[in-house]
């Protein structure tokens, strides 16, 4: 129960106080997030380390004024720079990954295109796994509790590195639709597992220990790919079309009661 309870306040922080980040100093932001960024790492976790990050992250946020900084973009930027060979080739590969790869709206201070995303997976979860879906239905647990970290880290908080590098790689050549390929497949490789489950804390638990030893890329892809069904760009199009209104409709009312509460203060 504690543990449902944590993760639903993880989620409230991604999803609702990006919007008071957005308008705090970027240096005061950048600041607490650089040493949780991969800590312990020979690298990143040193005063260099945070240095390059939060340069590449800055002049993003000058980039994109839209998007400026959200959580979640320390975890992308960082895995960049373990992999260009230059400060300003992860610069540039983390535009074209947010630009031209990802759906518009992720990282923009009410995170649309986020609930989006989570509302098209919850779908297609249902047509791909309708077995887990009802029985996680049953459980009352809303697979957002995982789905957004791993969405707006694009798993690079999740899996192994050399896994996400891989998942990366047809990300990069195949577009967005991968990171619903690659959630459902995690679903699907522990689908006995989660069907046994009776409560919300065990299923996070299985999720959780099974990004975190997905150390075979090959394994993973294979059931991403040969597994799950076929799913094309203009498919996955129309349902976040069909899914934007309804969003949209929440996040303004949900501005309405923000705005509510401050007049009545």
């Amino acid at each position: 129960m504690y543990v449902y309870i944590y993760i639903y306040i993880y989620i409230f922080f991604y999803t609702s106080c990006q919007f008071y980040y957005s308008v705090l100093s970027p240096f005061y932001v950048y600041v607490q997030d650089l040493p949780r960024t991969f800590p312990g790492h020979p690298w990143l976790d040193t005063p260099d380390g945070h240095a390059t990050l939060r340069r590449v992250l800055v002049a993003y946020s000058f980039r994109d004024s839209d998007v400026g900084y959200c959580q979640g973009l320390n975890y992308v930027a960082a895995l960049l720079l373990l992999v260009m060979k230059t400060e300003e080739d992860a610069f540039w590969m983390l535009a074209v990954l947010l630009e031209n790869v990802l759906v518009s709206d992720c990282y923009t201070s009410n995170l649309s295109g986020c609930h989006v995303e989570q509302r098209v997976f919850k779908d297609l979860l249902v047509k791909k796994c309708p077995g887990i879906a009802a029985h996680l239905e049953a459980l009352e647990f809303d697979v957002s509790l995982v789905a957004t970290e791993w969405f707006l880290c694009v798993f690079s908080k999740s899996l192994p590195s050399e896994t996400t590098m891989r998942v990366w790689d047809v990300l990069f050549y195949e577009g967005a639709k991968v990171l619903f390929h690659v959630a459902l497949a995690i679903f699907k490789m522990k689908e006995d597992e989660l069907l046994m489950t009776r409560q919300v804390g065990d299923v996070i638990n299985i999720l959780q220990r099974t990004t975190h030893h997905l150390f075979d890329p090959d394994e993973l892809l294979t059931v991403a790919f040969d597994k799950i069904s076929s799913m094309t760009t203009t498919t996955i199009s129309k349902q976040r079309k069909k899914q934007e209104p309804a969003v949209m409709a929440e996040l303004d009312e949900r501005l309405r009661r923000l705005n509510s509460t401050v007049d009545d203060k």
